[in-house]
């Protein structure tokens, strides 16, 4: 059961500290450089394309750019793309983000590229397989003294859990236990519940439902639902492009519950429906 803490209020992300309140979740916008992410794949897998979308999406209000240079979609290879071919995807990427002033988060396991990133001035080390590859943790420890910030994610190779909200909540517990003992402050450390990683439709929304009680723990909360299959299939939208309407839903659930970071490829509409909830929030004196 989680230890109840106040609500975490900072998240120290390398030269950046973000001041989190409930009332201004933190839009993390994804850019997938890849030519098979599930939902936008091969769209910005060009250099200047992708510099391009980054532009596009702080101009509509992200916070964070998250760049992935390996499909994680439903089904995808668990050996991944080679370190040689995440490294040309990624690497040059970052470097402009970086130079250009942008907060960049990258969302990889491979122990070289985190350290690659790191030098290079990224902000977050975004890891969906909780540091858990070989090495990962060594470079967890390196990151710490470049004060990155870090996202733990659950996942899972199975559904099968007595409990999936109990399971993953002592899961990111452990993680957290493991990374601070390496050094890593609290305070740079954000959980990631993994809704559409080792989950059946119902356990996804079972974690989103839980939001509040995973915020409880006091480390900064992240939710990354956009265009997943749990929202098509409670939508009956199989294309993504057709689950935006109910991916912002999903978001809002989140972040009404107290979650401070929303990962989203739909920024402008993520955006604008944080600032209706917000103004309504605000009208009734809700802080």
């Amino acid at each position: 059961m989680t230890e109840l803490h106040e609500r975490a209020s900072v998240w120290r992300c390398g030269a950046k500290v973000f001041e989190i309140d409930r009332l201004h979740p933190l839009i993390m916008g994804i850019l997938n450089v890849t030519p098979d992410s599930f939902s936008d794949g091969g769209t910005h897998n060009g250099l200047e394309d992708a510099v391009a979308w980054a532009h596009r999406m702080r101009d509509e209000g992200a916070h964070i750019i998250d760049v992935g240079g390996e499909s994680t979609r439903p089904g995808f290879n668990e050996t991944g793309v080679t370190l040689e071919e995440e490294r040309r995807r990624v690497i040059p990427v970052v470097e402009r983000l970086v130079k250009e002033g942008f907060i960049v988060s990258v969302d990889t396991s491979k122990p070289e590229i985190m350290t690659e990133v790191a030098a290079l001035g990224a902000h977050i080390l975004n890891d969906i397989r909780g540091f858990e590859m070989p090495g990962a943790l060594e470079c967890a420890r390196a990151a710490a003294a470049t004060d990155c910030g870090l996202v733990v994610m659950h996942r899972s190779a199975t559904t099968d859990y007595k409990d999936v909200v109990a399971e993953v909540e002592a899961y990111l517990q452990e993680r957290q236990r493991l990374l601070e003992g390496l050094g890593v402050s609290a305070d740079r450390i954000c959980w990631d519940p993994g809704f559409g990683f080792g989950k059946t439709v119902e356990q996804n929304f079972a974690l989103l439902g839980s939001t509040e009680r995973f915020v409880a723990s006091g480390q900064p909360y992240l939710m990354g639902l956009s265009r997943k299959s749990s929202i098509g299939a409670a939508t009956g939208h199989k294309a993504p492009m057709d689950r935006i309407a109910g991916s912002i839903a999903g978001a809002l659930i989140a972040v009404e519950q107290g979650a401070q970071v929303v990962r989203v490829h739909d920024c402008r509409q993520t955006v604008d429906a944080v600032a209706v909830w917000r103004a309504s929030e605000e009208a009734c004196g809700r802080r």
